[in-house]
């Protein structure tokens, strides 16, 4: 099997090797605007264009720009803290304190261990692991909903863990031999999915099982020409109160109707990734794992039940 990933990555051409889940060369572009707020908290910048890619063959939506290492450190220090949603609504007023307090609840939900418990028990998955880490789950919420001997969440923020699990902060310092890898909300933020699981299956042990949970983000693109929309977020992008009152009204239609407006746009934010089911299967397979279950939870988010090969093909 060749590499899923090239030796070189540059995160500002993502598409570089084609699509980041199958490998399609068959791409699809629209040109979007970078947050204001996500440049000036990842490399102090102000907003700029992009381009969104749409693979035409498994779905997969992605930015073409990423993150480095120091932008990502930049922008996930002091993750939604109160200044981070204070720095935050200040370019998204629509980013309210009520809403960033329903994202936490969210996040620590009993709903969210429910579906957890469902989908693992849809790919019929081991009722009991010797071992769980949770890969970047913050204080390791997820972990309440897995019967195991060992509990352990990874987070680089050095989030303080629940009573009982273990904490690491250092992705060096992690051990190997996991039965059971948990990837909650975090592969729509990674600037490449591959090499995020080709570290996750290497941790895992052999025939170890991985959960993933990724947004279920799906929308119809805005109508209107390429070139008109091209001039009119050039021309937002040097007048910030119009800027913002179009990303509010662009971000609404997206979310309540499932399209954007007309010349409408996606901000880059956090989320770089948009999944869909295909997409999701397809990199998971193409890094070294078997796909036991994939679809949409009861709750709504993309989840994939998958399990390491024994033997992974170099």
């Amino acid at each position: 099997m060749a590499p899923a990933t090239p030796e070189a990555f540059d995160h500002r051409r993502r598409s570089a090797a084609g699509c980041l889940c199958c490998a399609s060369r068959n791409l699809r572009r629209e040109v979007q605007i970078v947050s204001g707020f996500l440049a000036a908290r990842a490399w102090s910048g102000k907003p700029e264009l992009t381009q969104l890619v749409h693979c035409e063959n498994c779905g997969l939506r992605f930015f073409e720009r990423g993150l480095d290492d120091d932008e990502v450190a930049r922008y996930y220090r002091g993750y939604r803290d109160p200044a981070y949603q204070r720095e935050r609504q200040a370019w998204e007023p629509f980013y309210t304190s009520a809403r960033h307090a329903a994202t936490l609840a969210w996040s620590d939900s009993p709903a969210r261990l429910d579906n957890l418990r469902h989908s693992l028990a849809r790919a019929k998955a081991s009722a009991h692991v010797g071992a769980v880490l949770d890969h970047g789950g913050g204080h390791g919420h997820m972990l309440a909903a897995i019967d195991a001997d060992r509990k352990a969440v990874y987070d680089p923020s050095g989030s303080p863990p629940a009573m009982g699990r273990e904490s690491y902060s250092r992705e060096c310092d992690l051990p190997g031999g996991w039965h059971m890898v948990l990837s909650c909300q975090v592969l729509e933020h990674i600037s490449f999915p591959s090499r995020y699981l080709e570290r996750i299956h290497g941790l895992l042990a052999d025939d170890g099982w991985l959960y993933v949970e990724v947004p279920n983000e799906q929308w119809r693109p805005a109508p209107g020409g390429e070139r008109s929309r091209k001039f009119l977020l050039r021309t937002l992008l040097h007048w910030r109160p119009l800027l913002m009152a179009a990303d509010a009204i662009s971000t609404a239609c997206r979310i309540k109707f499932g399209r954007l407006p007309p010349l409408g746009f996606v901000a880059m934010r956090e989320h770089i990734n948009y999944f869909t089911a295909e997409s999701l299967s397809a990199l998971l397979v193409r890094n070294g794992f078997k796909v036991e279950a994939c679809g949409i939870d009861n709750g709504g988010q993309l989840f994939a039940v998958a399990r390491k090969f024994a033997t992974a093909e170099a």
